[in-house]
């Protein structure tokens, strides 16, 4: 695990997660919208917008992380 430099300035701000939130709740609700047309496209009732807000979500956290690792210093 590195450490930041406390010499290099790169101390992350507030700013730089101000999106995470906003994509986190914009993926989600396009998952859900997809699923909900699917429902109606393929009368399978509410499972698969149950099955895209999963996927949404799941998908959602997985980028988040990732990107907070990133911008945090991580390896991955």
């Amino acid at each position: 695990m590195k450490t930041p430099d406390p010499g290099s300035g790169k101390t992350p701000g507030p700013m730089r997660y101000a999106g995470l939130g906003i994509q986190l709740a914009v993926t989600l609700l396009v998952f859900v919208l997809v699923g909900q047309w699917l429902d109606r496209k393929l009368g399978t009732g509410q499972i698969l917008t149950v099955v895209a807000a999963f996927v949404g979500f799941g998908g959602s956290m997985y980028s988040l992380i990732r990107s907070l690792n990133r911008k945090d210093g991580g390896d991955e």
